[in-house]
């Protein structure tokens, strides 16, 4: 048995954040697959002890959605420049029958379809799903040499206003199709061999004024408590990400899931995809002529929701704490922007 990856759970009581358990995903030797929730905190996959822990068994129908023709294939032979994003089996533990897995992924393929039809070059590149059996187990992607967080953390210089453009380019292309992002941060823009930023990671997005469901963002990078998919989410992200470009040390820690068998950063939190539709009817708008939202996220929200705050394996418990002091630096910063 491996582990695939492992999420901290972090809950709301009495007011504050602390840490609830570990939910930890398990694929076993003839590729079934499992979850199961600890007490213990680990930094990374190897120190957890699979064999001591008190396994379910997770049901793969309801998580690998019935591939439909509509949606493009991807190649029988993935190509070593591809990527393949499998689901985020640690939302099954939830209530897979009010929020199946499945959906989840069709939410995204949606996304991934009308990108096709409308590519751009600051837009991870999609190239199709992977059925096996009738289902979709996967997505295919194109590989990119290195996220955001990895290459700041190269010394090697890069041209970081060219590289802050090609990211509004990217969110603004967004736009101009009505929909919104919902989760840009460090470990969801990648980059190419020539430095060029892609934008990934489309399971939290949304038709721009729906409201969200169960993936938010990233705590940090987010506007706390948004209650709905809006373009100044996207542009708040992108604020965000300008002082981490210039000043390292204004952005805080990414927690993240920790994959053994990942190049590339997969899915962020937490979204639900309402009932799933046909990707050619999902859309009522044209590239020119985008949603415009008439709601603002900017109420006094609660710092979490029901569900609590998802933080990714591999974060420290110094920087959680930092991460719950952080969450009201935002709310503040967030309704300077409003005012």
């Amino acid at each position: 048995m491996e582990v695939l990856h492992f999420d901290e759970i972090f809950v709301e009581k009495d007011g504050e954040l602390e840490f609830g358990y570990t939910n930890v995903i398990i694929r076993g030797p003839d590729g079934d697959l499992y979850y199961a929730n600890t007490e213990d905190r680990f930094l990374t996959s190897s120190e957890i002890d699979i064999d001591s822990l008190d396994k379910t068994s997770i049901n793969t129908d309801g998580c690998w959605p019935l591939y439909s023709p509509r949606f493009l294939q991807a190649p029988s032979t993935i190509s070593p420049d591809s990527y393949v994003k499998g689901p985020d089996l640690s939302f099954y533990e939830y209530d897979p029958k009010e929020t199946p897995v499945s959906d989840l992924i069709l939410h995204e393929v949606e996304a991934y379809e009308l990108l096709k039809r409308h590519p751009h070059p600051n837009i991870v590149e999609y190239r199709g799903c992977v059925v096996r059996d009738d289902r979709i187990t996967g997505i295919c992607l194109a590989k990119y040499k290195m996220t955001l967080s990895e290459r700041m953390a190269d010394s090697t210089p890069f041209d970081k206003d060219m590289f802050l453009d090609g990211i509004e380019r990217g969110i603004r292309h967004l736009h101009s199709l009505g929909i919104v992002h919902n989760d840009i941060n460090p470990a969801n823009i990648m980059l190419d061999e020539l430095d060029c930023p892609i934008i990934i990671d489309f399971d939290a997005w949304q038709k721009n004024g729906q409201e969200l469901g169960i993936t938010k963002g990233t705590s940090g990078w987010m506007i706390e408590g948004s209650e709905y998919a809006l373009f100044e989410n996207d542009f708040f992200a992108f604020s965000k990400i300008q002082e981490y470009i210039y000043d390292p040390s204004s952005g805080k820690p990414l927690s993240r899931s920790t994959s053994s068998n990942s190049s590339q950063t997969t899915t962020s939190s937490t979204t639900s995809s309402g009932s799933t539709r046909d990707v050619s009817d999902a859309f009522d708008i044209t590239p020119e002529s985008p949603v415009e939202g008439e709601r603002q996220n900017t109420t006094t929200p609660p710092l979490v929701g029901a569900q609590g705050l998802r933080s990714r394996g591999g974060a420290s418990p110094e920087d959680m704490e930092t991460d719950i002091a952080e969450q009201a630096n935002a709310f503040m910063y967030t309704l300077q922007l409003s005012a």
